[in-house]
């Protein structure tokens, strides 16, 4: 497995092109969401791939919005979930923000059904479930690291 950690001008037109691919099958085609894909924070957000043999089969992005740091559109190819990826995925994530954006806190929007896994890695949640992307989610936050 081939770990990139790069900023939206570093990827390269083909990388783009997998991640918008892999989100879309993930969020649109299995999920079934309507949510417009990608959006503006694309740009501004640093990108987190995981590559087997040149294939994208995780991902995750991040960047900082107002005070503090937040992630999502994080994602694992259909024929990879279950192998333990998403330890590892997210401890690059972490070390990437540790790495970019020290001393921020972090915040985010877990889709609630898997709120217990972000628990794992220091995350707690707060206030009331809400609707986002035709999910239920809930705010989650880890403090800075």
């Amino acid at each position: 497995m081939d770990w990139l950690d790069k900023s939206f001008t570093e990827l390269t037109n083909y990388e783009v092109f997998q991640i918008f691919k892999l989100r879309a099958v993930v969020f649109n085609t299995e999920q079934g969401s309507a949510v417009y894909d990608p959006d503006d924070n694309d740009p501004r957000a640093r990108h987190l791939l995981c590559k087997d043999h040149n294939r994208l089969v995780a991902y995750a992005r991040y960047f900082v919005d107002n005070d503090h740091v937040t992630f999502g559109r994080v994602v694992i190819a259909k024929d990879y979930r279950g192998t333990g990826l998403s330890t590892p995925l997210m401890n690059r994530l972490l070390a990437g923000i540790q790495r970019y954006f020290p001393g921020k806190e972090i915040i985010i929007h877990a889709q609630y059904y898997i709120r217990d896994y972000y628990a794992k890695f220091g995350f707690q949640s707060f206030g009331q479930t809400f609707i986002e992307a035709d999910r239920k989610h809930i705010k989650m936050m880890h403090p800075a690291l």
